[in-house]
C-alpha cells in the first residue's frame, strides 16, 4: 500500500514543495512511477478522433521497479478520463496481486471537480477538490490519510492566462511559509522559465535548440540536467536526466536515466522505454479499445 501512496503523492508533485521544481503537468516524465504522466503523450484530441475509450498500459517487469504492472483508463465520449486502475504485482506477506481505483468527476462544464482515491479494499485515502474562482484561479484542495491515520491538507491556488496556461502557483502548507512560484512559456506554448518570489531557489531556464529535424528544450533543476527531445510534429520522443549528487550525499556517483516514447500510426501512444544508472531496462506497452 505504500507503493500506490507514493505514486499518487507524486502524480500531484505541485503539492509537495519539495519535489514542486520538476515541471510535472508542464513537461513529460518518465510514466513508469506516475499514475498520469501519459496524458501529455496521449493528445485528447487523438484519441476523440480515434474512438478511444478505453487504454490498457502494462509492463513486463514491474517488481524490479517497484511500481504498478498495468493501467487500466476509462475515458467519456469528450476523451477524458472517468477513471484509472493500479494494479500491483503480488508480494510478500500479500497472496495476490492487488488494484487501486481512482475516479474523476467533472460538473457541468466538463471541468474536472474531484478526485477520489481508493486502496485494495475500497477505503478511500486521497480526495483532491478543484474549486474554480472566475475563470482564471483555481483552488485546488488535496486531502490525504497519512500513515499514522491522520489526514493531512494541502492548498493550492493556481492561475491561468487566456491560453489555459498556468502562470502562477501558490502553496499552503500547515507550519510551512507560504510558497509562490511563476510560469512562463514560449511562442510554442512549452515552458520557458519558472522564478520562485520569495525564495532562494534560482529561476529555471528552459533552453530551446535544434538537432538535425528534432527540438531540444534542457533545463538545469537544481543537481539535474534534463533533456526533452520532440519532432516536428510536436509529439515527444525522448528525457534524458542526468543527476550529479553533491558531496556527503547518499549518493556519490552520477545517476542517468532515459526515457523514450514511440508512437502508432495514427497518434497515440505505443509503448515507453526506460533504462538508466540503477534501473534495468523495461518497457510500458500501450493498447487501446472503443
Amino acid at each position: 500500500m505504500k507503493t500506490f501512496i507514493i505514486l499518487t503523492l507524486t502524480s500531484i508533485l505541485f503539492c509537495m514543495p519539495a519535489l514542486a521544481q520538476f515541471p510535472y503537468g508542464l513537461m513529460p516524465g518518465h510514466v513508469f512511477d506516475t499514475m498520469d504522466d501519459d496524458t501529455l503523450l496521449n493528445k485528447r484530441t487523438d484519441l476523440q478522433k480515434a474512438g478511444i475509450r478505453k487504454i490498457y498500459a502494462y509492463q513486463p517487469i514491474s517488481e524490479k521497479l517497484k511500481t504498478y504492472k498495468s493501467k487500466t483508463i476509462l475515458l467519456n465520449e469528450r476523451g477524458k478520463t472517468e477513471s484509472i486502475t493500479l494494479c500491483f504485482p503480488k508480494k510478500e506477506p500479500v497472496i495476490e496481486s492487488w488494484c487501486t481505483s481512482d475516479t474523476f468527476l467533472y460538473d457541468d462544464r466538463n471541468r474536472l471537480k474531484e478526485m477520489k482515491f481508493r486502496d485494495a479494499k475500497g477505503n478511500g485515502n486521497l480526495e483532491i477538490i478543484y474549486e474554480y474562482i472566475g475563470e482564471s484561479e483555481l483552488k485546488f484542495v488535496s486531502i490525504a490519510k497519512m500513515q499514522n491515520k491522520q489526514w493531512d491538507t494541502l492548498v493550492d491556488h493556481r492561475y491561468f492566462n487566456k491560453k489555459g496556461q498556468m502562470v502562477k502557483l501558490i502553496q499552503i502548507r500547515k507550519g510551512q511559509p507560504v510558497t509562490s512560484s511563476l510560469y512562463y512559456y514560449n511562442a510554442d506554448g512549452l515552458l520557458d522559465s519558472v522564478h520562485y518570489e520569495n525564495s532562494s531557489l534560482p529561476t529555471f531556464v528552459y533552453k530551446r535548440s535544434e538537432k538535425g529535424k528534432k527540438k531540444l528544450i534542457e533545463a538545469q533543476i537544481l543537481n539535474s540536467k534534463f533533456t526533452w527531445t520532440f519532432n516536428q510534429s510536436g509529439q515527444w520522443l525522448s528525457m534524458e536526466a542526468v543527476t550529479i549528487y553533491p558531496p556527503r550525499s547518499n549518493y556519490t556517483s552520477v545517476r542517468k536515466t532515459e526515457t523514450n516514447y514511440y508512437y502508432n500510426p495514427d497518434g497515440t501512444l505505443s509503448k515507453v522505454t526506460l533504462k538508466g544508472t540503477d534501473t534495468k531496462k523495461t518497457t510500458m506497452y500501450y493498447t487501446y479499445s472503443k
